[in-house]
């Protein structure tokens, strides 16, 4: 790791602007050259006792620090630096954030390439398109179709590397590509997304027919009539709205179908279904339907005509003894109720019995300009080390919250999975903490790329 850090950091001196700036530095640099990240880290040392306010010094003894897989130096270092400096150094943590990126997509783990290049996709990072361009030719096909995807049209061989990854053997690339290409060409890969419409994996079907109603291809409606009987609830859930979307055919058929599925999943597609039909008649009889969820769904869609019916739906769904319908219900508070009525609601719903409807219903309160009630649930669940609340508490500036969730995004007695989920909630928090920076260092791959993602977007924001 170590070594092949030393060359990704190169990339990074785009911050050594100006020349005083970069001759203070170039010890550092140049031990840092030759593989000596602890000559470096001292050098950065040593030039900052005399000029504490020398921000390309600063950025080596960071990156010194990263290089040596030091995460509590990372964090110290980076600390002492924001502290300076009055806030974070956005090039830098770009600089850092590409550097891992790099190193995830060269490194022989499939998953973490395929991460990293999603990444690099999602924030646009042009510096690193060379690089995912040449996992073009990598012998694992789901790397070549997140590749070839995220490069779509920028290089000529990725429309190529795309196409064979829509044949692949493999479902996984199939489903990839299959989502890049719908997403990226448009219709004109409409045939290529018709026959995802048969293929082999649940998921690859569910792609296609939902981007075959996103484009209204009128050639589509008897593969979508077909998938209605799908064995899958999520192909039969998109098949049931795309066939509204594409508006052609017996669409009450369509929604009565829907309606009557055992899923819940296909029954609110039957919702949704109805409301692009503007069936309010319809949608005002299922306000009363046995299913909580349903009904609320329901009684939102014909608010504007039926104002009396999503109260009333609100009051079952919330009163359900299965918390799972009750969280549901509070997320769509606002929807059904509006602000004033939904801070109403949620004031109530903060003694619930479950954390996780407490939780939603703190952040309703939060978005609804309500923080004061709010606090209290937050402060309860934080008390828990829940990971949620230290990142609602952090976006509101709570400095203890912003603590506790870089400890819990460095914690080694937590698992990998639970670090990268402390690492992304860094998000919500809308703040880089010490200790975001220092999981950049940590023992798991998938960790490191996550505190990538994060830093790269909270960089570029």
């Amino acid at each position: 790791m170590l070594a092949t850090m030393r060359s990704l950091y190169a990339l990074s001196f785009a911050v050594l602007t100006t020349a005083s700036c970069a001759s203070r530095a170039k010890q550092s640099i140049t031990l840092y050259d030759s593989g000596d990240y602890a000559g470096a880290a001292k050098a950065a040392d040593e030039g900052l006792a005399e000029h504490p306010d020398d921000d390309a010094l600063w950025g080596m003894r960071v990156r010194a620090a990263v290089a040596l897989g030091d995460a509590p130096g990372i964090a110290k270092s980076y600390g002492d630096y924001v502290a300076k400096r009055g806030g974070n150094d956005a090039e830098l943590l770009r600089d850092l954030a590409n550097a891992t990126l790099l190193q995830a997509i060269t490194s022989p783990s499939v998953v973490l390439k395929i991460r990293a290049i999603g990444v690099v996709e999602d924030l646009e990072v042009s510096a690193l398109a060379d690089d995912v361009a040449h996992a073009l030719g990598d012998a694992d096909d789901r790397v070549q179709a997140a590749a070839a995807v995220a490069v779509l049209h920028g290089y000529h061989e990725a429309l190529q590397v795309a196409d064979d990854m829509l044949r692949s053997e493999n479902a996984e690339a199939r489903r990839i590509a299959l989502e890049g290409v719908a997403k990226k060409i448009g219709k004109l890969a409409i045939a290529d997304i018709e026959k995802g419409a048969n293929d082999g994996d649940a998921r690859v079907r569910a792609i296609a027919v939902r981007w075959l109603g996103h484009y209204k291809d009128p050639d589509a409606v008897e593969v979508c009539t077909k998938r209605q009987h799908d064995p899958d609830e999520g192909v039969r859930a998109a098949a049931a709205v795309a066939l509204a979307k594409i508006g052609l055919g017996d669409l009450a058929a369509v929604a009565k179908r829907a309606l009557a599925d055992k899923s819940v999943v296909v029954r609110l597609a039957g919702v949704e279904v109805l409301a692009l039909g503007r069936n309010d008649a319809k949608l005002a009889e299922l306000a009363a339907d046995p299913d909580p969820t349903v009904a609320l769904a329901a009684a939102i869609e014909v608010k504007k005509t039926h104002a009396d019916l999503a109260p009333k739906a609100v009051q079952r769904a919330l009163a359900d003894p299965d918390w799972h319908v009750r969280a549901g219900a509070v997320n769509s508070l606002v929807q059904a109720l509006g602000k004033d009525g939904a801070i109403v609601a949620a004031k109530g719903l903060t003694q619930d019995g479950e954390l996780a409807v407490r939780l939603a219903a703190a952040r309703v309160l939060i978005h609804a300009g309500d923080t004061a009630d709010a606090m209290p649930v937050l402060a309860a669940a934080l008390a828990n080390h829940d990971v949620e609340a230290a990142a609602d508490l952090g976006a509101l500036g709570d400095r203890q919250a912003l603590d506790a969730l870089g400890a819990l995004a460095t914690d080694p007695k937590r698992s990998p999975e639970e670090r990268a989920a402390a690492v992304s909630a860094h998000r919500t928090a809308r703040h880089v903490t010490p200790a975001l920076v220092a999981a950049l260092a940590d023992a798991n791959g998938l960790v490191r790329v996550e505190a990538a993602a994060t830093l790269g977007a909270l960089a570029k924001d």
